[in-house]
């Protein structure tokens, strides 16, 4: 199994370590940034990103419209072509699917790629709303469970190397998301 870091979207302790400019910043932004934190963990496990900051890559996504700022302050996004270009930005490539049910993400993990996969936070837990991205990166069929890395984290405490259900997974999914692989994989398709 690859090995991948896990990256959160929150730094209380050090904030700094997101790499935005000030604290406002940090605040303002840090909550909207679980689909960055996907791309950065796979960009890592790659090595074409190690050196960006989550603030570079969230600006990066804005400036290509992953993002929208309403009058309100509130933050809409980040929207998944816009998040797929940035992507490409940095050796990776992928394609948006919107009908990404479960067979799709086996096949998809069994064929090297990750899956950033949104879910909807009430069929987690009913406290909750909103949707929600984590990185999908290995499946284990004989479990079927999947591994998963929550950067919010939202399925469980420690967001780092989840263990999913795949009929969980089912139930939470949104069945939206991004595949996303290296660029040299293009020929394997």
């Amino acid at each position: 199994m690859r090995e991948i870091k896990y990256v959160p979207k929150k730094y209380d302790s050090n904030w700094q370590k997101f790499g935005a400019p000030t604290r406002s910043e940090y605040e303002k932004w840090s909550p909207e940034v679980c689909g960055i934190c996907c791309l950065k963990m796979i960009g890592d496990t790659y090595g074409s990103t190690t050196n960006t900051s989550l603030y570079q890559l969230t600006m990066g996504c804005k400036q290509r419209g992953g993002f929208r700022e309403l009058p309100t302050g509130k933050i809409q996004g980040v929207f998944h072509q816009p998040l797929l270009e940035l992507a490409k930005d940095y050796g990776l490539d992928g394609n948006i699917e919107s009908d990404l049910d479960i067979k799709k993400v086996i096949a998809s993990l069994q064929n090297g790629r990750f899956i950033i996969l949104s879910l909807d936070k009430s069929k987690v837990n009913s406290k909750l709303k909103g949707g929600h991205l984590v990185l999908v990166y290995a499946y284990d069929p004989k479990s079927e469970t999947f591994l998963i890395n929550d950067p919010e984290p939202v399925l469980a405490k420690n967001g780092r190397d989840v263990k999913v259900r795949a009929n969980r997974l089912g139930e939470i999914s949104n069945k939206k998301g991004l595949v996303i692989y290296k660029q040299k994989d293009r020929s394997r398709l």
